[in-house]
């Protein structure tokens, strides 16, 4: 046992190997390397770490001390930490391999990284490889796409080849994010390719052709798709969707309206999130915006929770369309976002909001949220008041949820807007203004 200068007791260095080997695996390498110093006792323990975290952000502190940060010399800096943590590394089973890097000036030797990492039978990779030459697509070795070990694999921004052929029996979790890739056909090979996948994140670049995503993965319980809008947002790319997925439960989409979604199977739906915009919608087309989001609805009536962003609540107000919703017999809660500005008109959005009420029959929770501001025409609505509140809106609604008050938004507004609703359990209204505060609170606890 160790004794400091002060005659304290050094009992961290007195842990078994496993449990401090197991500290250390919360530690970016780079750190973790760097606690050789403290002893004998410590000198080689890095080297068995199952989880290599390696970000050369880390490192940028010592190159610009060295006054050679984002030079050639940096890079090949960086590239000797690598290839020695690897070389060093001694444990049979990598864990979690996390490597985030940029190279300018050489070539980076990943398929060498690739290679160790998959003869440690690694359960967890994530690399965010970014090259400076856009074309030059990255090669993976050849036995990569046939791990038998990988449960979870993150791609981002790298441009790859992905063959025709690919099997991860093992992979639980699929996150592709900017991912640049040989063609179309990649993306499909490397999703059928997962048939036992359970979570899958999608980060897509706007190109300027079209391109379809076909997931049918009986086993896969999350998905969630975006846009990362790099080039011109008018460029008309629609994306068509097959989704069959009768397990899926969580589904957030974050895309344009002009993508088409073929919905053949989501019974275990629980869980929507929909922000769908579009790049020049013209007055004619709301209606044909309209009837697109209603046509994707009918896919997810089985949802329990329904959020709709701003964008898509606006597009819907705006046709001029009667809405023509389906039946959502599961949904308990709904939550809409609701812009500052109505151009569409308040009674649409009353309207919209009671014909959401009338096709949920469970629907007991109601939330209106907003990140500038909640419901400038509240006011109005309080001065022209509808003669009487709907009896649906009377009999099941229990539950409204105001989030982002501000300044302008008033008790006497919240109260106009509760007062015919017979069974409200609970109001709750997240303040941002501190004056609103008392305000707030002396209202809100005689509706609880």
């Amino acid at each position: 046992m160790d004794y400091g200068s002060k005659g304290g007791v050094d009992r961290i260095s007195g842990l078994p190997n496993d449990i401090l080997c197991h500290i250390l695996s919360f530690l970016p390498t780079k750190y973790a390397v760097a606690t050789s110093v403290l002893s004998t006792r410590w000198k080689y323990l890095w080297s068995s770490v199952p989880v290599l975290d390696i970000d050369a952000s880390f490192h940028r502190d010592f190159f610009s001390f060295l006054n050679i940060y984002g030079s050639k010399d940096s890079e090949i800096s960086f590239k000797r930490f690598v290839n020695r943590v690897l070389l060093l590394n001694d444990t049979p089973h990598i864990q979690k391999f996390r490597l985030i890097y940029e190279c300018h000036y050489t070539a980076a030797p990943i398929h060498t990284w690739l290679n160790v990492a998959i003869s440690r039978h690694i359960l967890e990779l994530e690399l965010d490889f970014c090259l400076s030459v856009p074309k030059e697509f990255m090669k993976f070795p050849r036995n990569f796409f046939m791990s038998n070990s990988l449960v979870v694999l993150k791609l981002s921004r790298m441009p790859i080849i992905v063959p025709s052929v690919v099997c991860f029996p093992m992979l639980k979790v699929l996150e592709i994010r900017r991912v640049l890739y040989l063609d179309d056909k990649c993306t499909q090979n490397l999703l059928l390719g997962c048939q036992v996948l359970e979570e899958l994140v999608i980060e897509e670049i706007i190109r300027e052709r079209p391109r379809v995503i076909d997931i049918s993965i009986p086993t896969l319980k999350s998905f969630s798709f975006s846009y990362k809008f790099v080039t011109d947002i008018s460029v008309d790319c629609p994306y068509k969707f097959v989704i069959n997925a009768p397990n899926l439960q969580y589904f957030h989409v974050k895309g344009r309206i002009s993508d088409a979604f073929e919905v053949k199977s989501l019974a275990s739906l629980i869980d929507v999130h929909l922000d769908l915009r579009e790049t020049a919608v013209l007055a004619e087309n709301y209606n044909d915006c309209h009837q697109r989001i209603c046509n994707l609805f009918k896919g997810l009536v089985n949802a329990k929770f329904l959020t709709l962003s701003i964008d898509v609540v606006q597009l819907l107000c705006a046709a001029t369309a009667d809405p023509n919703l389906p039946r959502f017999y599961n949904m308990n809660t709904l939550a809409l976002g609701i812009g500052l500005d109505l151009d569409f008109g308040r009674e649409r959005l009353v309207s919209l909001v009671t014909e959401f009420i009338k096709c949920s029959p469970d629907l007991d929770a109601l939330t209106l949220y907003n990140k500038q501001g909640i419901l400038r025409d509240v006011e109005e609505l309080r001065r022209n008041p509808p003669e009487a509140a709907p009896d649906y809106l009377q009999s099941h609604l229990k539950d409204i949820l105001i989030q982002e008050l501000y300044s302008n938004f008033l008790p006497e507004d919240v109260e106009y807007l509760v007062q015919d609703v017979n069974v409200l359990k609970r109001l709750k209204i997240n303040c941002q203004c501190p004056f609103m505060l008392k305000c707030q609170l002396n209202y809100t606890a005689p509706v609880e």
